[in-house]
């Protein structure tokens, strides 16, 4: 017997991918929000949604690029404060403790203390692929790894590899260390 799922909690079935932390730079000051709504579209492209209400959603419309910064669990707190206020009003590198370090490929900065980083730049028109979904669509022109932590796929095994994966709220989940074959 199957239970029945509200259609406002649908998505939480299939998005527990891991959340990340996209970095900005505009008018020469960073921000980082948390975003759990990223999905890779192919081997070089991303889409995130970012509410249009959001100070980072405002800043990659004016820039038209971005860091995906992939933190493990030892930044789940962290990852929670950014998401509980506001970069118009807080500079949260400063205000959490997080380094920004330069990128290769964009303006946007690197989140020192995460485990990877896709460095983007915004596809088509002003952005914003679908307005009425805050949705960007992005080519990624960078990537990088800590090393020993990332081959072909995550190293799950160790921990400091561990992604943070939202299940919803302010609740997480994490890999086991284990890989299933």
């Amino acid at each position: 017997m199957k239970k029945r799922i509200p259609l406002q909690r649908a998505y939480r079935l299939i998005n527990h991918g891991p959340v990340v932390l996209v970095s900005t730079r505009y008018r020469g000051r960073p921000n980082v929000c948390t975003a759990a709504w990223v999905m890779p579209l192919d081997v070089d492209r991303v889409a995130i949604v970012i509410s249009s209400e959001n100070y980072t959603a405002r800043c990659i419309v004016a820039t038209r690029e971005f860091v995906v910064n992939i933190p493990n669990r030892m930044l789940a707190k962290t990852v929670l404060r950014c998401g509980s206020v506001s970069g118009s009003k807080v500079d949260k590198f400063n205000a959490f403790g997080l380094t920004p370090e330069p990128a290769r490929r964009v303006k946007a900065p690197l989140v020192g203390e995460c485990i990877g980083h896709l460095e983007c730049r915004v596809i088509s028109g002003e952005g914003r692929l679908a307005r009425k979904y805050d949705l960007f669509l992005a080519r990624v022109v960078a990537a990088s790894a800590e090393r020993g932590l990332f081959t072909d796929r995550w190293n799950v095994r160790l921990p400091r590899a561990r992604t943070l994966h939202h299940l919803g709220g302010n609740i997480f989940a994490v890999p086991a260390g284990r890989i299933v074959k």
